[in-house]
């Protein structure tokens, strides 16, 4: 199960702004409807005359899909709070103003973003191929890749197989059989790990690679895949492994989690997170400092959280379970002292929306969860419950 933070709404919306700041908690999901009338940003997330006149206002969240033509398909993080939108054209939007910022062409229907220092890049499967769009901070784009066209007799077979580093200047690619580091400014592509040669350490062979991302000083790549022993054990199966090794291809390390199994990599700012494949679950969740490489592992509350869905926040400060049980209940956990800040039951007559699992955005600023039910389900109206956690 892919979080790319990327979701589908199949439902025709022309949403009422929605408030994200509000001090209660919604008891039911507010339903999206083609009838209902738009509000001004104002006057959605205004604040009482005593609060306003304070030194710091709390930071509001404002989701105002009326803003955007056609039917919304995909959002993801776009950092400090902003949100990429896809509907007819791909926007900008800021939640803390409830404002487009700017929209152009949607490149890819669904795709991962990443917050470079002078705007972002775009990467995503498109007709079998990981394409790459780097735009500027205004989204003009600048320069679009194809990956496979770099690669001889290589290709990328994961979502999470490209990353950019925090400057803009390099991809790292991981690809079925090698590691490579594309210079972006030279166009030079650089091999650090071949699979087929046996890459790894003296006690871990590296089967697979999965999903690649740069450390916070852009000096490492961190990763994670399968791999087998060395010596392979007898009746053993590759298992996860999680690494990092330098940019020159030098200070190879790697990890195995056992019993942890990985399904997939969360990039966020501070954070990396590792949710488990459903099958293996046992209600923890991994997730290594982006900074120093530190592992973690977060405790749920309860031994069947993680099936339904895992959910980082933007920045990697907060972490959200879903549990579906003719219902969905959301638990909203620090990431770093792994304590249980919230918890949010959300009910509906129609269980329908309860088939799939949700699309949770957590804020790390406004402190909001906006948890989105129906989206990819056509027979329904897309639902939306917001509440806020923490102090």
């Amino acid at each position: 199960m892919k979080k790319i933070f990327c979701l589908i709404l199949t439902a025709s919306l022309t949403l009422a702004s929605l408030s994200c700041g509000r001090a209660e908690a919604l008891s039911a999901p507010t339903k999206i409807s083609s009838s209902t009338q738009s509000l001004s940003a104002s006057s959605i997330g205004s604040l009482p005359k005593k609060a306003a006149a304070q030194k710091t206002l709390p930071v509001k969240c404002v989701l105002n899909p009326a803003q955007f033509d056609g039917k919304l398909q995909d959002c993801a993080y776009a950092g400090g709070g902003k949100l990429f939108v896809v509907a007819d054209k791909l926007y900008l939007y800021d939640t803390a103003t409830g404002s487009v910022l700017a929209k152009t062409e949607a490149p890819l229907r669904s795709f991962e973003v990443q917050t470079v220092d002078k705007g972002y890049i775009l990467s995503g499967m498109g007709d079998g191929d990981m394409m790459v769009y780097i735009y500027d901070s205004s989204l003009t784009l600048t320069k679009r890749i194809s990956v496979n066209q770099l690669l001889t007799g290589d290709f990328v077979a994961s979502e999470t197989g490209t990353a950019a580093s925090t400057d803009g200047k390099k991809l790292a690619i991981a690809t079925l059989n090698r590691l490579y580091l594309y210079d972006l400014e030279k166009e030079k592509l650089a091999t650090l790990l071949d699979l087929t040669k046996n890459a790894g350490t003296s006690k871990i062979q590296i089967s697979v690679l999965d999903g690649v991302a740069f450390s916070k000083d852009n000096s490492q790549i961190m990763f994670y895949g399968g791999g087998q022993s060395i010596p392979a054990q007898k009746g053993e199966n590759s298992f996860s492994v999680y690494g990092s090794l330098a940019l020159d291809g030098s200070n190879l390390k790697l990890t195995k989690p056992s019993p942890y199994s990985i399904e997939e990599i969360q990039r966020r700012t501070d954070r990396l997170f590792f949710p488990q494949t459903f099958t293996h679950n046992n209600g923890t969740l991994l997730w290594l400092d982006r900074k120093t490489g530190d592992n973690n592992t977060l405790s749920f509350a309860t031994k069947n959280e993680g099936c339904h869905g895992v959910y980082s926040s933007e920045r990697g400060n907060y972490v959200a379970t879903a549990v579906l049980d003719g219902n969905l209940t959301v638990r909203v956990y620090e990431a770093a002292s792994g304590k249980l800040i919230a918890t949010k039951v959300i009910q509906n007559s129609n269980k329908t929306y309860f088939y799939r699992i949700p699309s949770i955005y957590l804020l790390d600023e406004a402190k909001t969860a906006v948890v989105l039910l129906g989206g990819s389900i056509g027979e329904v109206d897309t639902l939306v419950s917001t509440f806020t956690f923490g102090e």
